[in-house]
């Protein structure tokens, strides 16, 4: 394994200024990669944070205070529950909990999970897509499964961070996607659990891969995974990926 420009307990952090360093590390500097997940965010700074934390958060919308945060996520659920009824077509499937959130996160319900991939260069894409006006760098999580995995181990059902597959048929968007999701603690960054549950490792349990977010690397990375063939249109296999598509396109990036 590379040595990381910075290590933060069990994270560790790589630098890199161009697509091709990128690409070296993913491919060829990091032991095991394929025992990854992943995750692109389009600033560097920002948590892993899910969207019902950041909702909880802003106690002034949902009223809810520490001591009833559990109560609050139970009577969301059961309110998303309550209003999806006859919204799923004829004859829908029985959905578990995990699937219903994972459903919800696909039409934009505030939930506790958070996004991920299998494969690296369909989250860098998420990282890049977004057109910014600054030149804040952007990131490329990595999230180590076995390690996860041993770590639930000795700890209890609500201090666990879930990794989930949903196999429902509702959301498509996940196959193509190579998706999956995490589901940790309420209120608690992935990346807080990461340092307040591991210890420091080789490999390290998660990886931050931080990269420029200028326009010169965004084109030029862009460009590059088209020839790879992730773009939203196939991303995204319906209106919304090809109207996403054609607004980057849109964008003429070879100027």
């Amino acid at each position: 394994m590379k040595e990381p420009n910075e290590k933060e307990g069990a994270i560790w952090k790589y630098v890199v200024e161009t697509f091709e360093d990128l690409r070296n590390l993913i491919e060829n500097e990091i032991d095991n990669i394929d025992d990854y997940v992943f995750r692109g965010q389009s600033n560097a700074a920002w948590h892993l944070t899910s969207t019902l934390d950041r909702l909880i958060h802003h106690a002034k919308v949902t009223g809810a205070k520490n001591s009833s945060i559990d109560s609050f996520v139970d009577k969301h659920m059961d309110r998303f529950r309550l209003e999806i009824r006859g919204r799923r077509g004829d004859n829908p499937s029985t959905l578990s909990e995990n699937e219903l959130w994972a459903l919800g996160q696909h039409y934009g319900l505030a939930t506790p999970l958070l996004d991920w991939s299998q494969s690296p260069y369909i989250s860098l894409f998420f990282a890049l897509a977004e057109l910014k006006n600054n030149d804040a760098d952007r990131i490329l999580w990595c999230l180590n499964r076995p390690k996860i995995d041993r770590i639930n181990e000795g700890l209890s059902q609500r201090e666990k961070l879930h990794l989930i597959f949903p196999d429902s048929d509702d959301n498509k968007r996940l196959l193509g996607q190579s998706g999956l999701f995490s589901k940790g603690p309420v209120m608690r960054h992935v990346d807080d659990w990461v340092q307040e549950k591991a210890n420091n490792t080789n490999p390290p349990l998660l990886l931050k891969l931080v990269f420029p977010g200028h326009s010169r690397f965004r084109k030029s990375a862009l460009r590059k995974l088209q020839l790879m063939n992730i773009n939203y249109s196939t991303l995204f296999p319906d209106i919304s990926g090809a109207s996403l598509y054609c607004n980057i396109i849109a964008e003429d990036y070879e100027t």
